[in-house]
């Protein structure tokens, strides 16, 4: 039966479109919490066809418009998510940031951290310094786009564990961790686009 999940079905049709676009909202609560923040925001452009990954950071204090009377500090993007749910928030994102997202993969700190203990990285100190910003002159600009330099560094150095065939326990081990509308065939599809372009040999391309 695992093995079934795990090879069965055919990968969804991504269009004919040369570039799939996935939304990463990282969530400020535990699996399962109701109403969560959105603590970061990355759109992930794929472009098929030439290999290449472009990461657009949005920062979680974006201002953005949200029903009913609010303190000015609190029209901001991840409050959007917060006060009127994630659907919502994430039509806001996508109209301050001028993208359209294809997939959702959306991560809490317990899949953070669950992620982090797969790949043998520190945990509570990662996260802390990914959730850092009150010692940046800048402030939450920095941090997204720390956040996007250390996830580019996560597939520069993590994405060689992928390249043989007893990495497909553990693909499925980290699909399963997060929450996504994709499914397991397409992820594996997207995944060997660049495997196949080395992407991790060649850091350019992100």
């Amino acid at each position: 039966d695992r093995s079934a999940n795990i090879e069965g079905g055919t990968p969804q049709d991504v269009g004919s479109n040369d570039e799939v676009v996935v939304l990463l909202p990282g969530l400020d609560s535990r699996k399962g919490d109701e109403n969560p923040h959105c603590d970061a925001i990355h759109f992930f452009t794929l472009n098929l066809k030439s290999g290449t990954i472009k990461i657009t950071t949005v920062p979680r204090g974006t201002y953005a418009y949200i029903p009913g009377s609010h303190a000015p500090s609190e029209y901001y993007l991840s409050n959007a998510c917060a006060f009127e749910g994630i659907d919502y928030g994430i039509a806001q994102i996508e109209k301050v940031a001028g993208i359209k997202h294809d997939y959702l993969v959306e991560v809490g700190f317990s899949q953070t951290l669950g992620i982090l203990r797969l790949f043998d990285l520190p945990t509570t100190t990662t996260l802390q310094w990914l959730r850092h910003r009150q010692s940046y002159a800048i402030g939450e600009p920095q941090r997204s786009h720390n956040q996007a330099v250390y996830m580019k560094d996560m597939i520069v150095a993590q994405l060689h564990r992928f390249r043989d065939d007893f990495s497909v326990s553990m693909q499925y081990i980290l699909f399963k961790t997060v929450d996504t509308d994709l499914d397991f065939p397409t992820v594996r599809a997207l995944l060997e686009v660049y495997l196949d372009a080395k992407i991790d040999e060649h850091p350019e391309l992100i």
